[in-house]
Formats: structure tokens, C-alpha cells, sequence
């Protein structure tokens, strides 16, 4: 398909074919007088890719959702969507879906008008919009509730009725704020499996910015975790839970109990002992692209206790200081004997084993792998 846009078009074509568009943004930078709230920021996201961004609140992710729709104007930078750079062009001549949290369903409008109402702003023929409004209702799974007003669905149907309406024209690029903030948490996960699989079958490329690290763990092939207006780090859910490269990073995505480190000795390549505070040795990997380091990394499902933590490379006696029961598994905190140092633990949780309570003794390890050398933020 032939995406050159000239100036004076000052559009981005739509698209009949159901490929997701490559989006480069280079040096998107914004300020509000001397406040940067979006630091220079670059990185590609790839056709049909879905690419979440994570943070805390005012960590940028939403400023650059913004600029990406046209809603907000970058400083400095460019935005190349298949090529095309798209700052100059008006959000409504973008062509991109966008789905928000409050769904913004027209109440006075059917469903069928709302998915269509796209469509009729782009004037097309009223046989054209009965048969995609037909098909996007079909893709969403709510054949024969077109003639129904919003307020007659439930949340996930309103849902889908935006999914559908972004989607309607075949966008290259679909971008979602927060799409699942309302929903309780039975609904959420249900749509969220929803969303990938709508997803999957347009083969769009979406931006989904989410404040749910788990949500955007489950349904995004990359993340990239924002923090006070920069990409702290980009990677595939299981890189950077398994390879955090900063303190934030290890912290911010899933659970870990961070050591800090006051000294290391290299024991052969990539493999470390690191004095931790307190007098205690730990036996360490460093992660890939980390030369120094000021923590250790543990995550709770790697830690053994009892009779299965004898022999790791790294074995201690504990305390139990809590013990809190979660649907399949126990999470213990463990201090190390004789230091301030405590551990998150969690196992899967047997009928057969009685859970252990604060003030027992017992047995706490973890593999050399499973320590990882981070290095400071």
C-alpha cells in the first residue's frame, strides 16, 4: 500500500488491507515552560506488535499516548507511522482507533450507530457501513444486539461496542488509555483475553497504556516501563521480569526482594559473590549488560524452604515473620537469622502441609541464577 502523504493531503490513508503499521518515534520530547514531562524519547514498535507502557502516575506514559493520537503537541521529535510523519497531521485525519476508559458511547445512539458512526463521518456508502458494522459486531460476539442502546449492555458489552467502533474503518494503529480501568475484576480478565484475541485476528499494532502491571504482562508482546518521563527499560514481559536492569524496574514489575550490595568478587563469568549488608555472602548471577551492581534481585517463587532449600548454592536459616494465604499459594516474609534482611517467599499451597506461622524456624535458599545483580536507577 502506498502511505506517501503529501502536505497538502494532510492525512494518513485509511486501509483495506489488516496489517499493523510499523511507529518510530525519534526524539519525542514535551515541556510545559521549564517542567519536562516527557524526556527525549525513541524506539520503534513493530507492525501488528501489541506494545504496552507501564508506570506509576505522571511517569509519561499518558503524554505520549496523547502525542501519539494528536491530542497533545510534542516540543521536539517526530512520529513516523509507516514512514509518515504524522505531528503535523490533525488527530481526526490520522486514522487511528482509539478506545478509552469510559468507553465514550453515544447513549441517544444504537449500538449498530455507534459502531458505524466512524464510518459515516468518512461518508460512506450506507451499504458499505450495514456490512462492516455487521462484521465488526460479529468479531466482537454481539451479532443481534445492534438495535440496543448503551445503556442496556453491560460494561464488557459497552466495551466491546468501542473496541468495535475503533476498529470498524481498519485502522493501522490502534491506541488504548486505560481501556479496562472500570471493570471489576472478573470482567477485566476476561477481557483482556478479549482484546488479545481481537487484536490478533486485525492483526493491528496497539499501544495499550495500562497503570496494571499484570495486565499489560498477560497481553503485551513488549513493555516499556516509564518512570518521571523516560523509558527506564523495554523488553518482553519475561525480560524484564527476569532480566530487570535497574532497582525500579525489579520493583515495579511483579514482586522481589532487593538486597543491597556493599561489595562483589567475581567467581567466573557471569557468575559473582556479593557481600550484602550484615556480614552475609550471596552467591550471584549478573544480568546481561550489567557490569556493576547495587542489589541483588530474588523473586519469590524461587525461594525454597525446608529440606528443599538444603544444598542451593545459597542457604540460610530464617523466621517466619508473616505468613498470608492466597488463593493456590502461601506468601511467607522470612528474615535471615542474625540479620534485618527479609525475604518474600511463596509456594504453592497442599492440603497436606500445614502453613508455617511467625516465630518458626526454618530453612531458606535460592540457585546462584536466581540472584541477579541490578544495577542502581
Amino acid at each position: 500500500m502506498n502511505t506517501h502523504v503529501s502536505v497538502r493531503e494532510g492525512r494518513i490513508p485509511e486501509s483495506n488491507e489488516r496489517t499493523g503499521a510499523v511507529v518510530e518515534f525519534k526524539g519525542v520530547t514535551k515541556t510545559y515552560g521549564a517542567m519536562c514531562v516527557l524526556q527525549p524519547t525513541s524506539l520503534t514498535i513493530d507492525a501488528g506488535e501489541f506494545f504496552a507502557i507501564i508506570g506509576p502516575s505522571g511517569s509519561g506514559k499518558s503524554t505520549l499516548l496523547g502525542i501519539t493520537a494528536g491530542f497533545v503537541t510534542p516540543t521536539e521529535g517526530s512520529i513516523l507511522v509507516d514512514g509518515v510523519d504524522v505531528v503535523s497531521i490533525p488527530p481526526y485525519h490520522r486514522n487511528f482507533g482509539m478506545v478509552f476508559q469510559n468507553y465514550s458511547l453515544f447513549p441517544h445512539m444504537t449500538v449498530a450507530e455507534n459502531i458505524g458512526f466512524p464510518l459515516r463521518m468518512r461518508h460512506c456508502p450506507k451499504a458499505d457501513i450495514a456490512e462492516k458494522v455487521a462484521r465488526a459486531l460479529s468479531m466482537v460476539r454481539l451479532e443481534g444486539l445492534g438495535d440496543r442502546k448503551p445503556a442496556q449492555l453491560s460494561g464488557g458489552q459497552q466495551q466491546r461496542v468501542a473496541l468495535a467502533r475503533a476498529a470498524v474503518y481498519n485502522p493501522r494503529l490502534l491506541l488504548m488509555d486505560e481501556p479496562l480501568g472500570a471493570l471489576d475484576k472478573n470482567l477485566r480478565e476476561e477481557m483482556q483475553e478479549e482484546i488479545k484475541r481481537f487484536q490478533q485476528n486485525l492483526g493491528v499494532t496497539v499501544i495499550y497504556v495500562t497503570h496494571d502491571q499484570h495486565e499489560a504482562a498477560y497481553m503485551a508482546d513488549r513493555i516499556a516501563i516509564m518512570r518521571s518521563g523516560t523509558l527506564e527499560q523495554i523488553g518482553s514481559p519475561r525480560e524484564l521480569y527476569e532480566e530487570p536492569k535497574t532497582i525500579f524496574v525489579a520493583s515495579f514489575l511483579g514482586e522481589a526482594t532487593l538486597l543491597p550490595v556493599t561489595a562483589l568478587r567475581k567467581v567466573a563469568d557471569g557468575q559473582i559473590a556479593a557481600e550484602i549488608k550484615g556480614d552475609l555472602t550471596v552467591q550471584a548471577t549478573a544480568v546481561p549488560g550489567t557490569a556493576t551492581g547495587k542489589a541483588l534481585c530474588i523473586r519469590p517463587e524461587s525461594i525454597a524452604l525446608g529440606s528443599a532449600a538444603a544444598g542451593l548454592d545459597n542457604s540460610f536459616e530464617g523466621i517466619v515473620e508473616d505468613t498470608v494465604y492466597t488463593t493456590g499459594s502461601v506468601r511467607y516474609r522470612i528474615r535471615l537469622a542474625d540479620t534485618a534482611h527479609v525475604m518474600t517467599a511463596r509456594i504453592p499451597s497442599r492440603p497436606d502441609i500445614a502453613l508455617m506461622q511467625p516465630g518458626d524456624r526454618v530453612q531458606i535458599g535460592w540457585g546462584r541464577r536466581d540472584a541477579l545483580l541490578i544495577g542502581e536507577d
